[in-house]
Protein backbone atom coordinates (compact mmCIF):
# COMPACT_ATOMS: atom_id res chain seq x y z
CA UNK A 1 0.00 0.00 0.00
CA UNK A 2 2.63 2.33 0.34
CA UNK A 3 4.79 2.11 -2.49
CA UNK A 4 1.09 2.63 -4.26
CA UNK A 5 1.22 5.78 -2.18
CA UNK A 6 4.35 7.25 -3.24
CA UNK A 7 3.49 6.13 -6.73
CA UNK A 8 0.03 8.06 -6.56
CA UNK A 9 2.20 11.26 -4.90
CA UNK A 10 5.37 11.35 -7.65
CA UNK A 11 2.40 11.16 -10.39
CA UNK A 12 0.30 13.75 -8.93
CA UNK A 13 3.26 16.02 -7.32
CA UNK A 14 4.97 15.74 -11.39
CA UNK A 15 1.23 16.53 -12.92
CA UNK A 16 0.36 19.52 -10.41
CA UNK A 17 3.61 20.90 -11.39
CA UNK A 18 3.75 20.47 -14.97
CA UNK A 19 0.19 22.17 -15.31
CA UNK A 20 1.19 25.07 -13.50
CA UNK A 21 4.46 25.73 -15.28
CA UNK A 22 2.14 25.57 -18.72
CA UNK A 23 -0.23 27.67 -16.90
CA UNK A 24 2.73 30.46 -15.81
CA UNK A 25 4.69 30.02 -19.18
CA UNK A 26 2.43 29.27 -21.86
CA UNK A 27 -1.36 31.17 -20.86
CA UNK A 28 0.05 33.95 -18.50
CA UNK A 29 3.25 34.88 -20.71
CA UNK A 30 2.44 32.96 -24.71
CA UNK A 31 5.51 31.18 -24.20
CA UNK A 32 8.95 31.92 -22.21
CA UNK A 33 12.17 31.50 -23.95
CA UNK A 34 15.92 33.31 -23.89
CA UNK A 35 15.63 35.20 -26.83
CA UNK A 36 11.59 35.57 -26.86
CA UNK A 37 11.21 37.24 -23.55
CA UNK A 38 11.60 40.27 -21.70
CA UNK A 39 14.09 40.73 -18.48
CA UNK A 40 11.32 41.05 -16.80
CA UNK A 41 8.98 38.33 -17.93
CA UNK A 42 11.81 35.98 -17.59
CA UNK A 43 12.07 37.05 -13.81
CA UNK A 44 8.63 36.53 -12.93
CA UNK A 45 7.78 33.81 -15.17
CA UNK A 46 11.11 32.13 -13.53
CA UNK A 47 9.57 32.94 -9.96
CA UNK A 48 6.21 31.22 -10.49
CA UNK A 49 7.94 28.37 -12.15
CA UNK A 50 10.00 27.70 -8.94
CA UNK A 51 6.83 28.08 -7.23
CA UNK A 52 5.02 25.15 -9.39
CA UNK A 53 8.04 22.91 -8.34
CA UNK A 54 6.64 23.87 -4.86
CA UNK A 55 3.23 23.22 -5.10
CA UNK A 56 4.08 20.15 -7.16
CA UNK A 57 6.48 18.74 -4.03
CA UNK A 58 3.84 20.03 -1.52
CA UNK A 59 1.25 17.66 -3.41
CA UNK A 60 3.44 14.64 -4.05
CA UNK A 61 4.43 14.33 -0.49
CA UNK A 62 0.97 15.20 0.49
CA UNK A 63 -0.62 12.23 -1.59
CA UNK A 64 1.86 9.86 -0.33
CA UNK A 65 1.50 10.43 3.37
CA UNK A 66 3.43 13.74 4.14
CA UNK A 67 6.23 11.91 5.90
CA UNK A 68 8.49 10.88 3.40
CA UNK A 69 11.25 12.24 0.78
CA UNK A 70 10.92 9.30 -1.81
CA UNK A 71 8.44 11.28 -3.73
CA UNK A 72 10.90 14.50 -3.74
CA UNK A 73 13.56 12.50 -4.60
CA UNK A 74 11.85 10.24 -8.21
CA UNK A 75 10.35 13.85 -8.98
CA UNK A 76 13.95 15.11 -9.08
CA UNK A 77 15.16 12.47 -11.06
CA UNK A 78 12.52 12.68 -13.45
CA UNK A 79 13.64 16.25 -14.11
CA UNK A 80 17.34 15.60 -14.20
CA UNK A 81 16.14 13.04 -16.58
CA UNK A 82 14.30 15.21 -18.87
CA UNK A 83 17.17 18.05 -19.16
CA UNK A 84 19.38 15.27 -19.54
CA UNK A 85 17.53 14.21 -22.60
CA UNK A 86 16.35 17.59 -23.44
CA UNK A 87 19.31 18.66 -23.79
CA UNK A 88 21.29 15.82 -26.00
CA UNK A 89 18.34 15.92 -28.26
CA UNK A 90 19.43 20.00 -28.92
CA UNK A 91 15.83 20.71 -28.34
CA UNK A 92 16.31 23.86 -25.99
CA UNK A 93 16.62 26.94 -27.51
CA UNK A 94 18.35 28.95 -25.44
CA UNK A 95 22.30 29.33 -23.69
CA UNK A 96 22.61 26.24 -21.70
CA UNK A 97 23.31 27.42 -18.73
CA UNK A 98 19.82 29.31 -18.75
CA UNK A 99 18.05 26.27 -19.03
CA UNK A 100 20.39 24.07 -16.91
CA UNK A 101 19.65 27.21 -14.10
CA UNK A 102 15.85 26.57 -14.82
CA UNK A 103 15.93 22.94 -14.26
CA UNK A 104 17.93 23.17 -11.19
CA UNK A 105 15.54 25.73 -9.93
CA UNK A 106 12.62 22.86 -10.48
CA UNK A 107 14.86 20.58 -8.44
CA UNK A 108 15.11 23.21 -5.20
CA UNK A 109 11.29 23.99 -5.43
CA UNK A 110 10.49 20.25 -5.74
CA UNK A 111 12.85 19.57 -2.54
CA UNK A 112 11.30 23.09 -0.78
CA UNK A 113 8.17 21.77 -1.39
CA UNK A 114 8.27 18.63 -0.16
CA UNK A 115 10.24 19.63 3.22
CA UNK A 116 7.72 22.26 4.02
CA UNK A 117 5.13 19.79 4.60
CA UNK A 118 7.53 17.54 6.04
CA UNK A 119 8.61 19.44 8.67
CA UNK A 120 5.61 20.79 9.62
CA UNK A 121 4.62 19.90 13.54
CA UNK A 122 2.50 17.24 14.59
CA UNK A 123 -0.83 18.23 15.19
CA UNK A 124 -2.16 17.20 18.32
CA UNK A 125 -3.69 14.02 18.56
CA UNK A 126 -2.77 13.08 14.93
CA UNK A 127 -0.71 10.35 14.21
CA UNK A 128 3.23 11.38 13.65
Amino acid sequence: MRILRILAGVIAGYATMVLLITLVQEAWFGGVGWYESSPGELTVAGFFTFLSAVAGGLVGTFVAGGRTTVVARVMCLLVVTETVVLTLNGTFDGPLWFDLLASASLLVGIVVGSEVLRRRPARAGAAA
